[in-house]
């Protein structure tokens, strides 16, 4: 079985996905026979590469 994940690496709920995933392979009896891919994905395209501000106070200021 092929599973294809399209994740973000700075997503928290992406790596929250992932760790369940995991888990749930540990517990499966043909896990062996899994093969996971991973594919890129960009939660925000148009997100700036640089801020000026830390990460504390991007999110604070962004969810109030």
């Amino acid at each position: 079985m092929k599973i294809d994940i399209w994740s973000d690496v700075a997503c928290p709920f992406c790596y929250i996905g992932k760790r369940h995933l995991e888990a749930a392979l540990e517990k499966f009896p043909h896990a062996k026979d899994v093969e996971v891919a991973w594919h890129s994905f960009e939660l925000n395209p148009d997100a700036q590469m640089d801020y000026k501000e830390d990460h504390y106070t991007l999110l604070a200021t962004k969810y109030g």
